[in-house]
C-alpha cells in the first residue's frame, strides 16, 4: 500500500482551525527535540530491563533508530 502523506494532511487540515495546528505542530516539534536530546544522553539499558520500552519509544519519536551513538552501550 502506498500512502501519501500530503493528501491526508490536505484532506484533514481544513477541519483544524489555524491556532491549533500552529500549536501542535510547536508542541510536537519541542517533544521530538526533547526526545532527541534525551536520547543522546541516555544509556541503552540492558535486555529484559523494565526500561527498555521507554528507551525505544523516546528513540523512535528523537527518530533515532539504529543510529544512536550509545545503541552498544547496554549495561550488563
Amino acid at each position: 500500500m502506498n500512502f501519501d502523506w500530503q493528501t491526508a494532511f490536505a484532506q484533514i487540515l481544513p477541519f483544524v482551525p489555524a491556532a491549533y495546528a500552529g500549536d501542535i505542530a510547536t508542541i510536537g516539534t519541542f517533544l521530538i527535540a526533547l526526545a532527541a536530546v534525551v536520547a543522546r544522553y541516555w544509556p541503552r539499558p540492558a535486555d529484559g530491563s523494565k526500561w527498555l520500552p521507554l528507551y525505544n519509544l523516546v528513540n523512535g519519536l528523537a527518530q533515532n533508530r539504529n543510529k544512536a551513538a550509545n545503541a552498544d552501550d547496554a549495561k550488563s
